[in-house]
Order: structure tokens, then C-alpha cells, then sequence
């Protein structure tokens, strides 16, 4: 299962209602970005928020938060009240989990929503007799 579709999966468990906006180009072989940052688009009907969000992997966080600090697009976006996060994807202990950071209106600073978790060892059961 790609980034894309872990995101497009979490989204909508979280009841927003979530769509692939990367486009394929045939003859150049590429993908593209909305605006240039986005992969996925999702819109929240309870709480009214539009969120715009680059999926990836954990490793690649960092880059993908510098591509969409440097697109001019990010600030009009922010200004206009949507949200834009980047989301990393990494396999910790048999389970996936997400690295979300936000990038914040005005700046253009990252926000880490929340950070990759390990499991905790569980206490040893104590030995009855």
C-alpha cells in the first residue's frame, strides 16, 4: 500500500471525505502535484476544514515540508483558510504509523501534529506461584 493511499485511508476513518488530486502525465512519465504540494485533498462537512496533504515517507518529511514552504501557492492557500500538512508513513513494530506536520499560516513555520510512536514493552506478568 503506497503513502498516498495509507493517507487517503486515515483521512476518511477520521470522516473527511478524501480524493487523490495527483495527476499522471503519459508523455513525460511524471506525476503532478496540486499546486504543487498536494497529493491528497479532504474536506471535513462537521468541522468545515479543507486540508491539502503531501504524503510520503517518514524519511522524506523534511524534503517534502521544504518544496511546500518554497511554492509561492502555500501562502495564498493559507490565507484562504485552508490547511496544509505533510505526512510521513513509517513501520514500527508490525504497525504503520504517521508522522503528521502542519506548516503554519503567517510564517510558513512547521507544526509537528504528532510524532512517530514506538510501542512500549509491555510489564511482565508476575508468576502466580
Amino acid at each position: 500500500m503506497t503513502p498516498t493511499a495509507r493517507t487517503l485511508s486515515e483521512l476518511r476513518r477520521l470522516g473527511y471525505l478524501a480524493a487523490v488530486v495527483e495527476t499522471w502525465i503519459p508523455r513525460i512519465e511524471r506525476r503532478r502535484d496540486l499546486f504543487g504540494i498536494a497529493d491528497v485533498l479532504a474536506v471535513h462537512p462537521r468541522d468545515k476544514a479543507v486540508l491539502l496533504v503531501q504524503a510520503t515517507s517518514a524519511g522524506h518529511v523534511q524534503d517534502r515540508l521544504r518544496r511546500v514552504q518554497a511554492r509561492p501557492e502555500t501562502a495564498v492557500l493559507l490565507r484562504a483558510g485552508l490547511a496544509v500538512e505533510v505526512w510521513g508513513w513509517r513501520r514500527l513494530d508490525g504497525r504503520w504509523h504517521c508522522r503528521r506536520v502542519a506548516v503554519r499560516p503567517g510564517d510558513l513555520a512547521a507544526v509537528v501534529l504528532s510524532r512517530l510512536g514506538r510501542r512500549r514493552k509491555q510489564k511482565e506478568q508476575p508468576t502466580l506461584f
